[in-house]
């Protein structure tokens, strides 16, 4: 594949962008524990290749919207991929929730030798959109033959900014969740520089005052996690309030469970979901000597939290892993196992991951990280995508 690590930079270089990481951008989870988690090396495409992941995500996030709108039409739809049972009623109240709206949704691609393929799409509150404007920006300084790829928080802020229509948006995140506090201030800063106001929240509950300066709610609040609050938060009002608009809907819910592809009911040949998802199943549909070439994942995970390969596991792992699974199945999906490809960087293998946004409809930008196994958790590295200034 057209793709590679660049030069690293040198260390007082790598110091620098992470001066301006912490002082002037607000990213501070630079280091996880006392482990550096900034990569010194930018990702490399070439143009071609850039712009047919591009394609790709657009095809994907097309298939995904219809095929949202069939589950939201058939309960046992919903049922089948998992959703949580507080959160089936929301579904049936979206026809309340106001006919403005936008998608932010991210896909995540790993190379393989059998080409791209995703792992998930983070359709809910797909993070790092900070990353993915900063680090390109930072790093162009000291690479004169590369150029970033487009801002996806650019065009994310130009596409809430046309929904508000010169009204106040509210910025709502979980307490507690550094990670989280960065995204919405990220948010912030775009809104600001567009002369947008806006004001950050977190509690639902701010939202039960009535306020009609409030013309769109960002909800960068895991949808599974508000159906835990007490109904006194007035969680599902906001999710289907026709008084503003909501970025990302409720109906996004659908999609951001891993069992979403087993809602498919048949995947055309020539579709995208059919070219870059790897196959899915119930855990109950894996025979028991096969497991080795599956992976486990819980229906509502984030960052490669309860991501499990399963020819990874000791014995005993794996069954105390199946018997919660078979406790719970629609909890879990399985996932066809691909093998990522490693490239190799100053500290040795690591495997991309490269998560492409799409804003209403159309590419913009990707949120690099470069992990050190196949699968990409919170340790991953990240590091910003670039391009060849000269087309090749």
């Amino acid at each position: 594949m057209n793709l590679r690590l660049g030069p690293p930079l040198g260390l007082s270089e790598l110091r620098g962008v992470e001066r301006d990481l912490h002082l002037r951008l607000g990213k501070w989870d630079t280091q996880v524990g006392d482990t550096p988690v900034l990569s010194s090396q930018p990702l490399v495409f070439h143009r071609q290749e850039w712009s047919r992941l591009c394609a790709a995500a657009e095809r994907l996030a097309a298939e995904l919207c219809m095929e949202e709108q069939n589950v939201l039409a058939t309960e046992s739809l919903q049922s089948r991929i998992g959703i949580p049972k507080p959160l089936r009623p929301v579904l049936g109240r979206l026809r309340e929730q106001s006919a403005r709206t936008m998608r932010a949704l991210r896909f995540d691609f790993h190379p393989t030798s059998e080409g791209w393929r995703i792992s998930e799409v983070n359709s809910d509150v797909p993070g790092g959109w900070g990353e993915a404007e900063s680090l390109p920006a930072l790093f162009q300084r000291y690479y004169p033959d590369l150029v970033p790829s487009c801002s996806p928080l650019r065009a994310w802020g130009e596409a809430v900014a046309r929904l508000a229509d010169g009204g106040c948006i509210a910025l709502l995140s979980a307490p507690g969740f550094l990670e989280d506090q960065q995204v919405t201030l990220a948010f912030q800063r775009e809104l600001s520089r567009r002369a947008v106001r806006s004001v950050l929240l977190q509690n639902p509950a701010a939202l039960r005052v009535r306020q009609p300066r409030i013309s769109v709610l960002v909800r960068f609040y895991q949808i599974e996690w508000l159906c835990k609050l007490s109904r006194r938060t007035n969680w599902p009002t906001l999710l289907t309030s026709a008084d503003f608009a909501v970025v990302n809907p409720a109906v996004s819910l659908i999609s951001e469970s891993k069992r979403f592809p087993l809602a498919f009911s048949k995947v055309a040949e020539d579709s995208a979901w059919a070219e870059f998802a790897p196959e899915s199943r119930d855990p109950r549909e894996v025979s028991a000597n096969d497991w080795d070439n599956w992976v486990l994942k819980a229906a509502y995970s984030n960052t490669g939290d309860q991501v499990y390969l399963c020819s990874e596991l000791s014995k005993g792992s794996l069954e105390r892993l199946l018997q919660a699974v078979r406790r719970d199945p629609l909890a879990w999906v399985a996932q066809r196992r691909f093998h990522t490809i490693p490239l190799d960087s100053v500290r040795g293998p690591v495997f991309p991951c490269v998560g492409v946004f799409v804003v209403n409809g159309r590419a913009a930008g990707a949120y690099v990280r470069l992990s050190r196994r196949q699968v990409t958790d919170g340790a991953a590295l990240e590091a910003p995508l670039m391009m060849d200034r000269i087309a090749q």
